[in-house]
């Protein structure tokens, strides 16, 4: 006997956000900006809304207090309303009851809301048959509790919405490939269990350390050499040096949490030569904003300067430090790799201070701004209506967020992006000075961007700020690989290791 879906969806509502009016837009609107869509899709069950209803307010319907976070003011106006067709279907066995299939036409659309939020546990469940019906010709759906995975007969048209059901989409028509999802493909070929007498699952972010330090204790004790962990609250994915380890020496578990693997080639991590800026003599189509502004902010082009080739990077937040006057701004290291002035637009624009301070092994580091340059800590206005900008208000660790949470970044390359958070994560770094321990762990984060992003999270994003829904900064982009495992993820160096040398936003 067939079964009525728990929501059964009746009307498709495109409505824009309501937003205070503001004035700190980009001269020139970076090209990945102008392509997005810019409206909000609701889909809503019969009587929802009121026909006679020009406005939608929060209170109206939990349908839109589960997604408060879309709409600033609490307000929408609506653009079009239509009722959604039913087609049906006649089995050709007298057995098999008739059935109602609802066809769906969704508009382009940044974000598509249901009447349920997939973030909430436990919800997929129940309306895994709904979200098969979202497009046409969809085969099987996956979801991980972070991302939702559509695997198709033919992909649906450009451009795809940043989130449906309030997590991020994956559209592919290969049945085996799963997007975002991390690769558990990779097992321990050993029945090793490691301090299992220990429960790490699931930690609070203030005791995820102790979950790294299970790991670091047991590939330091077998001298199997390890670049990176990452910690996704169930389980750990090490990546190992050495192709040729061996698989029946690691441990199938550590601390109750699974252990899958990857090699160190499969990070596809650019080496240190690679780790350079843009150079402003690479000719692109792209726009991308190389404006000159009077009052800069994060998100800002940089330059290294009138020595060839140029580099340009993004400006990340104004800091002030804890036991000097002055103020300074955070910049990406590599992008200044013949002299410590740092130029805005370019190095026909104006010097707008100097670098004082190099971060060791994050590529991070601090410049003392000029006198005469004025810095504010707001970011710039997105063109995405009902998205205003931000304040950036504090550092805050990168364990501190959890993984889905959402996460912001506005540079002249890519404009306004949201994604969302990835596991919590620990990068080995080499040390080139002999008086020092031979590496350094460092606090990171992966961040999804969202399919197709990569295009464009490229060379002068580095150095960009990347913070929370409250504004707070969790850390700074470093890289973004090109191809592999970790295709439109961004590599995010921890705000952990400016915090602990005394600097603060200022």
């Amino acid at each position: 006997m067939a079964t009525e879906t728990p929501t059964k969806l009746k009307e498709v509502l495109v409505v824009t956000p309501h937003y205070s009016p503001v004035t700190h837009k980009r001269a020139l609107t970076p090209s990945p900006e102008q392509s997005s869509p810019r409206k909000i899709c609701i889909l809503s069950t019969d009587a929802e809304f009121s026909s006679e209803h020009e406005v939608l307010r929060l209170g109206d319907s939990p349908l839109l207090a589960r997604s408060k976070d879309l709409f600033p003011l609490g307000e929408a106006t609506i653009n079009t309303r239509s009722q959604i067709k039913t087609m049906h279907a006649h089995p050709e066995s007298l057995e098999v009851p008739e059935s109602e299939s609802p066809v769906i036409q969704i508009p382009p659309s940044r974000h598509v809301v249901l009447p349920f939020n997939l973030r909430e546990k436990g919800t997929f469940h129940g309306n895994s048959a709904q979200v098969m019906k979202l497009f046409p010709d969809t085969k099987k759906i996956l979801f991980d509790g972070y991302f939702l995975v559509f695997v198709l007969g033919s992909l649906p048209p450009k451009p795809w919405p940043l989130t449906v059901a309030g997590v991020q989409p994956y559209f592919t028509t290969d049945p085996n490939d799963e997007g975002p999802m991390p690769s558990m493909k990779r097992m321990s070929k050993s029945r090793l269990l490691v301090d299992d007498e220990i429960d790490v699952t699931h930690l609070p972010p203030s005791q995820v350390d102790n979950a790294f330090k299970l790991v670091f204790d047991f590939f330091a004790k077998t001298q199997i050499s390890i670049t990176q962990v990452q910690y996704w609250g169930n389980f750990f994915m090490i990546v190992l040096e050495n192709e040729q380890t061996d698989l029946t020496a690691v441990p199938r578990s550590i601390g109750c949490c699974a252990c899958f693997y990857l090699f160190d080639k499969e990070v596809r991590r650019p080496t240190q030569d690679q780790l350079t800026a843009r150079r402003l003599t690479e000719p692109t189509a792209d726009v991308v904003d190389n404006s000159r502004y009077d009052i800069l902010r994060p998100g800002v082009m940089l330059s290294s300067g009138p020595t060839k080739p140029e580099y340009l990077t993004t400006s990340g937040a104004l800091v002030e430090g804890s036991n000097s006057g002055g103020r300074y701004i955070t910049v990406a290291s590599h992008g200044f790799p013949h002299g410590n002035g740092v130029f805005h637009p370019c190095a026909s624009g104006d010097e707008i201070g100097q670098i004082t301070m190099e971060i060791p092994h994050t590529d991070v580091a601090i410049a003392k701004l000029h006198d005469d340059v004025p810095y504010v800590n707001d970011t710039f206005e997105s063109p995405f209506d009902g998205i205003e900008p931000t304040r950036l208000r504090s550092f805050v660790t990168a364990d501190s967020l959890t993984t889905g949470d959402k996460i912001y970044m506005n540079n002249p390359f890519v404009g306004y992006s949201e994604g969302v958070c990835g596991p919590h994560a620990r990068e080995r770094i080499p040390c080139d000075d002999p008086a020092q321990p031979a590496f350094e762990w460092i606090r990171t984060r992966w961040c999804y961007m969202g399919q197709g992003s990569t295009e464009s999270l490229q060379d002068g994003v580095r150095g960009s700020a990347i913070w929370n829904k409250d504004g707070n900064v969790i850390g700074f982009f470093r890289y973004a690989p090109a191809s592999g495992h970790f295709l439109d993820w961004c590599f995010c160096v921890g705000a952990d290791h400016i915090i602990e040398r005394g600097f603060k936003i200022a």
